[in-house]
Formats: structure tokens, sequence, C-alpha cells
């Protein structure tokens, strides 16, 4: 260390042992630009700090400099405020940095703690309600059960995937409410363990959706993409007709994605039905569809009756050098709206 690294440690380490958490917390924030040999014993030492806010900001330095050896010491603290996590780890922030560490290190010596964490529900008043704040602990739990290759972590992120948190503003203290955020962690986190099993938990939320957040059904159709099912066609068709329209173009993407040979008549069947913001997705979606077929659906799609049809076309293809997307521009450079006649024109242009 060089002379003005050693004064800035022992300052540091003065102001750790200071009664004023300000301080205690300054010190934490600028121990991140030490080296992480020299920092980790004092971040270890701040997860024990009496303040919460103090631990969980150690907890998350540590997630970006731990090594091998200061595992076995986090281990130990994540197991300790699991035992009383009311008085060790309110609000569950301490734990779920440490989760997000052990799955960035993929420290397989973890697993037990993560099993406990995983299945960690805390309620505690937040704002003078009982709530659930074990959420993110669950989701981060997950995630890193998938990093670091749990054995059998399969069926334990299968469960989160029908995660329901106990609380909710206004409900009785006994009433369930989904918890969006572990639903998402547990879809992304069985997309993570590519493991050809992880398809059917996702294929029966796509299934049986009822009560499921777009946003878990997003992430639910990405995963099922991710793992290659060969019946994603399957569970991803009848989306297209959702009354949700950003669901439904969503599926559209997912849809693209697989490369199934009936994308790209699925995608100009959707193009059909949607409209906005929506429909634009789709139409570019469709250009990025580059065989014969895809080729085909967006020669046809140059003369829909739809002039918002036209004009994504005209959006989707203004960046491209492609000869055959300017020759599409050139077409619409020639149509009966002159909206769309402009636009493409611009497009052309630029």
């Amino acid at each position: 260390m060089t002379d003005g690294e050693s004064a800035r440690l022992e300052e540091i380490k003065t102001l750790l042992k200071s009664r004023r958490t300000e301080d205690r917390i300054r010190a934490v924030n600028r121990l991140a630009r030490l080296p992480d040999p020299v920092k980790q014993p004092l971040l270890l030492a701040a997860l024990k700090d009496k303040s919460n806010y103090v631990a969980s900001l150690a907890a998350e330095e540590l997630g970006r400099c731990a090594d091998l050896s200061a595992m076995a010491v986090m281990v130990e603290h994540f197991l300790s405020c699991s035992e009383d996590g009311l008085k060790r780890d309110p609000g569950c922030h301490v734990r779920a940095n440490l989760a997000f560490a052990f799955g960035r290190l993929e420290y397989l010596g973890a697993s037990e703690a993560l099993r406990i964490g995983i299945r960690t529900v805390q309620i505690e008043p937040v704002g003078g309600v009982p709530f659930d704040t074990g959420a993110h602990l669950r989701a981060n739990c997950a995630l890193a059960m998938a990093q670091t290759h749990v054995p059998d972590a399969l069926c334990d992120i299968a469960f989160l995937l029908f995660d329901m948190g106990r609380n909710r503003v206004g409900a009785r203290p006994d009433a369930p409410i989904i918890r969006s955020e572990t639903r998402k962690a547990a879809a992304q986190a069985l997309a993570r363990t590519g493991d050809i099993a992880a398809r059917i938990p996702l294929a029966l939320v796509l299934r049986f959706p009822g009560g499921m957040d777009v946003e878990v059904l997003q992430e639910c159709m990405q995963a099922i993409v991710d793992l290659e099912d060969p019946r994603a066609l399957e569970w991803l068709r009848p989306y297209l007709e959702h009354p949700d329209q950003d669901l439904a173009a969503y599926a559209a993407l997912m849809i693209a994605r697989t490369r199934a040979p009936e994308a790209p008549q699925l995608l100009h069947e959707a193009t059909q039905r949607l409209f906005g913001n929506a429909l634009r997705a789709v139409v570019l979606a469709l250009t990025a569809l580059r065989g014969e077929e895809g080729r085909a659906v967006l020669r046809r799609l140059l003369t829909d009756e739809r002039e918002a049809v036209r004009l994504a076309i005209v959006d989707a293809l203004a960046d491209s050098y492609d000869a055959e997307d300017r020759a599409c521009l050139q077409e619409l450079a020639q149509d009966g709206s002159l909206t769309v006649r402009n636009a493409a024109q611009h497009a052309l242009s630029a």
C-alpha cells in the first residue's frame, strides 16, 4: 500500500469505531475505494455492526469484492441472522446482499443458507402496517441457487414461482397477496439452471395463468424460450389474442425468437389485431426474421389496408442499409397515404 492508502485506511478504521452511525456509513463507503484484500476483513467486521444499514452496506460491498476465503464467515452470519431475522436483520437487506454475493462467486458452500433464505417470510411493520419484507431475499436466493448450481434446487425455485406474500396495505395480517418480485426472479432462475425439467413449471404457469401479473407471464415466456422448449409455440400462441396488447406483443416477440417455421405467419396475424407501440414492436420483430417466409410476410404488409401497419414498417426499416429493406422503403415512398410517403422518403434520405 502507498503512504496515502495507509493513511486513508487508518482514518477509516477510526471512523468504523465511531459511535456516530453517519461516520460508520462514511467509512464503509470509503472502503469501496481500497484494494480488495485490505478492505475485506473490515467489511466482514462491519457485517456485525449494530446499525442494520451499515451492515447491509458492508454486505453489498462484499458482493463486489469477496473471495472464497470470506465466504465461510458470510455464510455463518447469514445463518445467524436467519435465527432471529426481526432482531438481527430487519428488512432482510443484509441476507439479500449476502445471497447476491454467494451467487456471484457460485459458492456451493452456501447451499444450506440459500435453502433457508428462499423460504424466509418475515412479517414486520412498514409504515405501521404488517408487511412481508422477505420478498427480495427469496428472489436473490432463487437466482443465487441457480447460479451456484445447488443440487436439487429446481424444486425450491419452482415453488417460488407460485410464491404468495402474506400481507398488503389495508388487508388483514393473514391475507394473501401475490408477490411479483419473487415470481419473476423464480422464472429467471429456472432459465438460468439450464435444466430441461424447468420447462414444466413454466409451462404450467403459461397454460394456467390465473392470478399471475403480466410481468411474471413475460418472464415465464422468455424463460421457456431460453430453455428451448420444443413446445414453446403451444404455450405462446394463445397469448397472441390476449386482451392485454403489451402481453400479446411480447408473446409475438418470443415467438420470433423461436425461429419456428410458423413464426412469420403468426406475427402477420398479430399485426392485424394490435395497434400503437405493440404493433410497432411486432413489425420490428418481423423485420428481424431474415428467412424467405419472413420477407414474404413483410412484402404483403406493404399493401396492408391499415396505414398504421405501413408506418410501422417504415419505422422498423428506417435505419437499415440492407438492399431489400431499402426496396421496401422505396415502394412505400410511392404509397397512397401522404403520411406514409413522407415518412418513407424521409427514411430514404436520412
